[in-house]
This record gives C-alpha cells, structure tokens and sequence, in this order.
C-alpha cells in the first residue's frame, strides 16, 4: 500500500485544517490513537488561539470517549500559550492527555522554543527552559485531573513542543505509556536516565528537523539527550522501522528522501521548500503510523 505524503504548508502550519480525524473509527492500537490525538490537539477557534472545545468533543464522542477536560493558560486573554486536553474513555478506563504543539501565529509558543538554556527540573536533572515553563502553565490543573482520574489507565502524548511537555509531564507522573510524535531533545542525560524504564515509544519521520535539537552540545558542554532506546523511524517509503538513533540506514535513508523532495515538492507553489520541515507535519506521521499499528 502506497501511504500518501503531503508537502503543503497548511498541513505543516495549520495541522487541523484539512483534517478528517479517525476516518476508519477508533484504532486498535494505542500509537495509532495516539498520534491522531496529536494532530486533534491542533483544533483551535478562528477568533483565538483557544482551543475549538465542541470539535473536538465531536470527534471524541464518535470514538466512544465519554468526556474531555481542557487546560489552556489561564492568563492569556487571546487564547495563546500552553494547550492540551485529557479525553476520557469511561467505560474502559482509558485517559489520553495530549499536549498542543507550536502554533506558529502564538509568540509565545516560539518564545518557550527558543528560550534553550537548560534549568533545573523539579523531578531531577536540566530541562530545556522554555518547554519546562510550557509545562507550568498548565500543570496545577493537569495534576488535579489526573488525580480525580487515578483509576484509568493514562497515555501522554504530543507533537513537537506538545511532546516535549508530555515528556516533561511523564517525569513527574508516570504514565501507562508515552507516545512522541516529532519530539525535540527536552532535557540532559541526568534528566533522560530518570524516564529509563518507562514504556517510551519516540516517533521519527525521516528527515523532520525538530528532533534534531536542540543541539547536544551548547558551548561545549553536553546539555541534551534523548530518552533511551529505539526510535520508531518512518523512512523514505513511508514504513514504520524500529532501529538504534545511530543506525547508519538512517542516513542514506535521508540523502535519498532529501534528494526526491529536491525534484518533486521543493519548487510547487503551495509546499514547503524544506523536507526537514515538511516531515514535521503531524499528517506525515499519523499515515504511516495509523497503517502500522491500526
């Protein structure tokens, strides 16, 4: 089966748009729920950017999740800063709370991105400084759900900076299971040991940039580290692999992908000029992963 691919900047900038969500109903499979709840986490109202409470709740209630809790920043007038919601399966005890990724319109998700200096986290180790006040916005009233909730079984999950707050999140309440969908690096190698063991599922598309920084190193010393263990890579045919970060199929897998975006996407009008930025597209990674693990 060929999985379609999109290039267009609406699906890069504006995730919900275009969006048909669950189009085959509800997935077996936690991943593939997850990472559409990633994707769902992007319905925002066209007068802020608040959260479009009554779409989502359509779209969850025809997937038979009974209720959904919202958290939006509470000082934020326009809607703006941190999002994400808790989607709750009554009747079988499961809680998906998934966290907002960057809205490029929102100054103040970019200023969180850019803001990289690391910190101390509460749970241990440094954190990215923006992604850990990203978090604070709205944690108080996350924590409280989820203790109201401490019967259900709980998935975190988010896209770009959403999973970076979802990773943030997993270290102070440990979840079921973590499902990232383009997650940047969040905190050090003292911060990643203290999530080892933690059932961690880390998606990769391709080329995507963002899970490529923050770097590593920031004037030599080591500040960043991803979780440990596999990445679930979807390489150049669009096909979910589990392999080792350093896994050197990775590469040419790159070259080759980079190389057909050069001849066929870069230059139409409408697409993003960049595959490293059109693989982030939350779109390009609920396919694949939906066609995986349905």
């Amino acid at each position: 089966m060929r999985i379609p691919y999109s290039a267009e900047k609406d699906d890069l900038y504006y995730p919900a748009k275009h969006a048909v969500f669950f189009p085959n109903g509800r997935p077996q499979s936690d991943a593939a729920l997850c990472v559409e709840m990633t994707r769902l986490a992007y319905c925002q109202l066209d007068t802020s950017f608040a959260l479009d409470r009554d779409r989502i709740r359509k779209v969850l209630g025809r997937i038979q999740f009974t209720d959904c809790r919202f958290f939006e920043k509470p000082t934020a007038p326009d809607g703006g800063g941190s999002h994400a919601f808790l989607a709750l399966d009554g009747d079988n005890k499961i809680a998906v709370l998934s966290f907002r990724g960057t809205d490029k319109d929102d100054p103040s998700d970019l200023a969180d991105d850019l803001n990289l200096l690391p910190q101390p986290w509460q749970g241990g180790g440094d954190v990215h400084s923006g992604f850990g006040q990203a978090l604070r916005e709205i944690w108080p009233a996350v924590e409280a759900a989820l203790q109201e909730f401490n019967q259900y079984e709980f998935l975190f999950t988010g896209h770009s900076l959403g999973a970076a707050m979802a990773t943030l999140a997993s270290s102070l309440q440990a979840p079921k299971s973590l499902y990232t969908i383009g997650c940047p690096r969040v905190g050090d190698q003292a911060f990643a040991d203290l999530l080892r063991g933690l059932d961690n599922h880390r998606y990769v598309d391709c080329c995507d940039l963002v899970p490529r920084v923050p770097p590593e190193e920031i004037l030599g010393l080591k500040c960043y580290a991803h979780l440990p263990g596999k990445i679930h890579y979807i390489d150049f045919d669009r096909a979910v692999r589990q392999l080792d970060p350093s896994d050197p199929y990775i590469d040419g897998d790159q070259t080759k992908a980079e190389e057909d975006y050069l001849k066929n996407y870069s230059w139409r009008i409408g697409d993003v000029a960049l595959r490293p930025l059109a693989d982030h597209a939350p779109v390009n990674y609920v396919l694949p992963v939906t066609v995986a693990t349905p």
